[in-house]
């Protein structure tokens, strides 16, 4: 979406914070196990604050500012759906 957008680096920032935010989480599916599954609740939602937050504040065009919203409305809703604790796998 950065490439076409008249501001591609708000874009890009987001996505690379939100990359970021994927990467470093002790999820299954993340490459390092830095953060733990609470605190990535929080940052989840900090990362939804600030979406919204540069949407409303930056001096950005229409399309870029309804991709902001578009993407803070589907963080929010996996956040909501998400269940943040950790599974203990037990061999039988």
């Amino acid at each position: 979406m950065s490439a076409q957008s008249d501001h591609p680096f708000v874009t890009a920032a987001f996505g690379f914070a939100l990359l970021i935010n994927v990467t470093v989480v002790d999820g299954p599916f993340s490459a390092y196990k830095i953060i733990p599954r609470k605190i990535h609740r929080i940052i989840d939602w900090v990362y939804v604050v600030a979406l919204v937050a540069g949407a409303v504040t930056l001096d950005i065009d229409q399309s870029t500012r309804t991709t902001l919203f578009g993407i803070a409305i589907a963080v929010a809703i996996v956040a909501l759906t998400t269940n943040y604790s950790k599974k203990d796998f037990r061999r039988s």
